[in-house]
Parts: structure tokens; sequence; C-alpha cells
């Protein structure tokens, strides 16, 4: 067996061991779906894989709060563009985040994420309300709160530079502390040419970016 061979076979049990324990199924890949089972226009989207669960947890760790922060999850609502099967959302679950929104455009998968969240049962889960929104990343209005965006490259600048123009609007008009991070990024250039993103930590496998002052992460 060759070094890659192993590695897949590794990744296989890793995934397997992850749905098993949340009772869930959000593994293998799935093509961009057709044109007539998306909300919106397929535009630059890309095929679903889930995420590494080891990786995901590295940037989630690495998030610029938490108590050395002087702030907490608990004060922040993730939001996984692209969430697919939901895979992330899980992951996510297992932080006392406020809130966990998952946004998928596509018809298929948002449904299999629904009936994943169904049977979805851990006894490590922190965050008790996970959701999902169909529709178009392009347009989704985002919520009125310190958010963390979290990308695993689901679409190409096309759509990005539509959804982060969104973004920006909405922190303007709400100020307020939000988080973008992207996992093996393909397209970190569109974020860092946001004005008013700032670089938090860039590795080689995330990069972190935030907008907003420290004073703008109190919340209700």
């Amino acid at each position: 067996m060759n070094r890659f061979d192993l590695k897949e076979r590794v990744r296989a049990c890793e995934d397997w061991w992850f749905d098993t324990m949340r009772h869930v199924q959000t593994s293998g890949l799935v093509a961009v779906p057709e044109a007539s089972k998306v909300v919106g226009e397929i535009r630059d989207s890309y095929i679903y894989g889930a995420v590494r669960v080891a990786n995901a947890h590295v940037a989630l760790r690495d998030l610029p709060i938490g108590d050395a922060h002087g702030t907490d999850y608990s004060q922040y609502t993730f939001v996984d563009m692209g969430s697919g099967k939901g895979r992330m959302l899980f992951v996510a679950a297992e932080y006392p985040f406020r809130k966990v929104i998952g946004v998928e455009f596509s018809n298929e998968l948002h449904e299999e994420a629904l009936a994943n969240i169904k049977r979805y049962k851990y006894r490590g889960q922190r965050c008790a309300h996970i959701a999902l929104v169909l529709a178009d990343a392009a347009e989704f209005e985002f919520p009125e709160e310190n958010l963390v965006v979290y990308m695993f490259n689901p679409f190409g600048p096309e759509v990005m530079k539509r959804m982060l123009a969104n973004l920006e609007r909405s922190i303007e008009s709400h100020p307020r502390h939000v988080i973008v991070v992207m996992l093996w990024p393909e397209h970190a250039d569109v974020v860092a040419g946001m004005p008013i993103m700032r670089v938090y930590r860039q590795t080689r496998r995330h990069h972190i970016y935030q907008a907003g002052n420290l004073r703008d992460r109190d919340v209700d």
C-alpha cells in the first residue's frame, strides 16, 4: 500500500467514525447540482466535499474569541456558507456558539442536511440551536449579531464577491465583530481585499480575518 492509499484509508475511517458517533451521514463527494435543483443560479459553485474534522477543530480553536480575548463563543452565531450535508454544522455545535446556521443552495443537499439534523445525537454537543437556510449565498442576508462566517471553498470569486458585499453592507449598517474563517482558501485574496477586513491569522490550512472593534463584540 502506498502513502496516498494509506492516507485515503485513514481519512475514510475518520469520516466513518464521525458519522457513526453522531448518527449522521455527511461523507462523500457530491457533484455540482443541475440548474433546476438549486436556489438562484449555478454560476461558479464547486462540488460538495466534507471537511476533515481535525482541520476544522484547529481552525475553530484558533478564532479570536475565547477567554484569552475577553469574550466567548456564546456571543457569536456561526454561519457555514455552502453547508452541504451539514458536517461543519455538527463540528461547530461542539462549541458553545449562540446559534449555528447552514446556508445551502442545493435542494438535495439541503434535504440531506435536514435529515441529518433530525438524526443527530451526540453527547459532546454544546450548541443546541442548529438551523438550515435554503438560499443563494450571493443573496443571503446575514444576522445582525456577532458572527463567525465559515467557508471551505464552496464557490468561486463571483459568488464570493457578491456575498462579501452583502456582509460588508451588513457590518456598516450594524457595526459588530465579524470573523471570516477560510479552510484551505483558494480565493483568500477576495476577502483580504475588503477594506473593512483585517488579517488575524494565516496558516497553511486556514486563514482568519476580522472586522469590527473589541467594543463591537458585546451583545445583549
